[in-house]
C-alpha cells in the first residue's frame, strides 16, 4: 500500500466528515468505540503497548495531523511579535515570503493576540487514577491524551505548561514555547498516580499561574463532589480563562459489570468492602449517574468545554473534537476569554 494511496484515502474521510465536525456543541460525550465520524488513525490498545509516553504521543500527533488541515489559530492583531516556524495546515496568508527567499525556510509572521494565549494543562495523577481494567490505567489514557493536546497545541506555536496534581498543587512545567518544552514533560507525566485528589487546590494554582487570559486544559476522573471545585472552576472562569474539562473513567467505574461477592480497596483511603456486586449496582449505577449530571452541569453553568470519556474510546476522534472547538471558541473570543466581562 503507498503512502499516496493512505494520504488520499485519509483526505476522502476527513473531508465527508467535515460538515459534522463544523456543527460540534460545546459539550460532549465519547461513550465507547462505536459510531466514530473518524476512524482513528492507531488501535487504542496497539498504541498503550507503547511503553514510552513520548513515542506513543509522537504516533498521536502524527495521525492528528494526518486529519486536522486547518491551524487551530484564528485571527491576528496588527501589533508583530516575533517570526515562528511554519507548521502544517497553518494559514498562508501570513507567511513572510521575504524571509522564506532569505533563509529557505517557511516562518510565519506572529502577532501580539496570538503570544498572549498560553495553555496550562492540569493533570490529575491522583491514586485513584491508577484504576484501570482495560489492559492500562486511566492514568495512562489521560497521560497520553495530556501529552497530545499539548504536542500538538505546542507545535501550532502556543505557549504550554504542565501542572501535575495529587492532594496538592505538585510539580510545574511552566508555560513557555522554549524549542526543548515539551522534553520537561515526560517524566512529570509518568509519575506513579499517588495521595488524594485535591482539584480545587490545582484550579486555585491555576488561576495564578495564568495571570493573562489563557486556555486551562484539566485532565481527570473528577471523582470528588462538584460543589468542591465549583467556585474555584468559576474565578477561573471570571479572570478570564477558557477551560476544558475531560473527565476521564473507565469502564467499570461506569457500569459495574463485577460479578459474583467482590473485594473493594480504597485507593486514596484506606477502606475496604465486601460486595454482592449484582445487588449493589443498581444503587452505585444510580449514584454515579447523578455526579456525573452534575459535574456536567457545573461545566455547562461557566460555560465551559466538557467532555466525559471512557478509558476505552478512540483518542484521535475525541482529540479531533476538543482541537475543533477549541478553534471555535479562540475565534470567537478573539484570543481571549468568551468571558470577559463576568464578576468573580
Amino acid at each position: 500500500m503507498s503512502k499516496g494511496w493512505v494520504q488520499r484515502w485519509w483526505n476522502k474521510v476527513s473531508a465527508r466528515s467535515g460538515d459534522a465536525r463544523s456543527g460540534l456543541p460545546h459539550t460532549g460525550t465519547l461513550a465507547g468505540t462505536k459510531s466514530q465520524e473518524v476512524r482513528p488513525w492507531m488501535d487504542l490498545q496497539a498504541l498503550m503497548l507503547i511503553r514510552s509516553l513520548e513515542l506513543r504521543v509522537q504516533r498521536m500527533v502524527q495521525g492528528l495531523h494526518r486529519g486536522l488541515h486547518r491551524s487551530v489559530r484564528r485571527g491576528h492583531s496588527a501589533e508583530f511579535a516575533e517570526y515562528r516556524p511554519y507548521s502544517p495546515g497553518d494559514d498562508l496568508r501570513h507567511m513572510d515570503w521575504r524571509r522564506m527567499a532569505r533563509t529557505d525556510r517557511p516562518f510565519l509572521r506572529k502577532y501580539e493576540e496570538e503570544s498572549d494565549w498560553g495553555c496550562l494543562v492540569v493533570a490529575d495523577l491522583s491514586a485513584s487514577m491508577s484504576f484501570g481494567t482495560t489492559g492500562y490505567s486511566k492514568a495512562d489514557y489521560a497521560r497520553t491524551l495530556a501529552g497530545t493536546l499539548a504536542t500538538f497545541l505546542h507545535g501550532q506555536g502556543d505557549p504550554v505548561g504542565l501542572l501535575r496534581f495529587a492532594a496538592g498543587a505538585g510539580e510545574l512545567v511552566p508555560v513557555a514555547h522554549a524549542p526543548r518544552q515539551m522534553a520537561r514533560w515526560w517524566s512529570l507525566l509518568a509519575a506513579e498516580p499517588s495521595g488524594s485528589t485535591g482539584l480545587r487546590v490545582a484550579l486555585e494554582e491555576a488561576r495564578r499561574i495564568l495571570r493573562r487570559p489563557g486556555l486551562v486544559v484539566l485532565v481527570s476522573d473528577l471523582l470528588v463532589p462538584s460543589e468542591d471545585w465549583a467556585e474555584a472552576l468559576r474565578l477561573l472562569r471570571a479572570a478570564r480563562h477558557e477551560v476544558v474539562v475531560f473527565e476521564v473513567l473507565d469502564p467499570q467505574e461506569i457500569d459495574f459489570n463485577f460479578e459474583g461477592d467482590t473485594h473493594f480497596v480504597g485507593l486514596e483511603d484506606a477502606r475496604r468492602l465486601d460486595l454482592d456486586a449484582p445487588r449493589a449496582r443498581l444503587g452505585y449505577v444510580n449514584r454515579m449517574q447523578v455526579h456525573r449530571e452534575a459535574v456536567a452541569a457545573s461545566c455547562a453553568r461557566e460555560s465551559v468545554l466538557f467532555w466525559s470519556v471512557r478509558s476505552d474510546a478512540p483518542l484521535e476522534p475525541l482529540l479531533r473534537e476538543a482541537i475543533t472547538a477549541i478553534a471555535r471558541r479562540r475565534q470567537q473570543s478573539g484570543g481571549a476569554s468568551a468571558s470577559q466581562g463576568r464578576l468573580p
